[in-house]
């Protein structure tokens, strides 16, 4: 009977032992990191509660939002702004009219060229104006709010001071 009891002892003693091995492993295997990423969405949850908190009471929020649709409706007027009048070769010509009295060039010719070309207008300007007074004008042109494109640069040569400069140069016609 002794032994009896004995052999039961020890199977008893295998049995809870393989039972606290299961219990042991399913906690290290599925309750623990469930448990951690329940607490990584509840300090995710807080987060995202207390920004929508913080915006929904901030006016100042919604008025950078604003500033940012203003900053991006003024760069499409940039460069969009030979197609809000009826005729983008006179809005160029007072353009350049003013980037030269500014650089003290004189502007002999601007005429239009005709190309199939759906996204730009093109124009040919000739100019008289010594050097220095070309590449403030050329300056002037390429960092001008207004989006215009030098796409050609010719110089005469000269033994003048004035030398004599064809530009071409082509503004937005339609943006894709």
């Amino acid at each position: 009977m002794k032994e009896i009891f004995n052999i039961i002892k020890r199977k008893i003693l295998w049995i809870l032992m393989s039972y606290a091995f299961v219990v042991i492993l399913f906690s290290v295997i599925v309750l623990i990191p469930q448990k951690n990423q329940i607490i990584k969405y509840k300090v995710e949850k807080d987060l995202l509660e207390y920004n929508y908190l913080r915006i929904k009471n901030n006016p100042s929020f919604f008025k950078s939002i604003e500033n940012t649709v203003e900053t991006a409706e003024n760069l499409i007027i940039n460069f969009e702004w030979l197609n809000y009048s009826d005729d983008p070769n006179l809005l160029i010509f007072q353009h350049l009219e003013n980037l030269s009295k500014k650089s003290g060039i004189e502007i002999i010719s601007v005429k239009n060229v005709d190309v199939e070309n759906e996204l730009y207008y093109i124009w040919d300007i000739k100019l008289v104006s010594d050097f220095k007074s070309f590449v403030d004008f050329i300056y002037l042109l390429e960092t001008d709010e207004k989006f215009l494109k030098v796409e050609e640069i010719e110089v005469f040569p000269s033994e003048e001071k004035d030398k004599f400069f064809n530009l071409k140069i082509a503004g937005i016609k339609k943006v894709k």
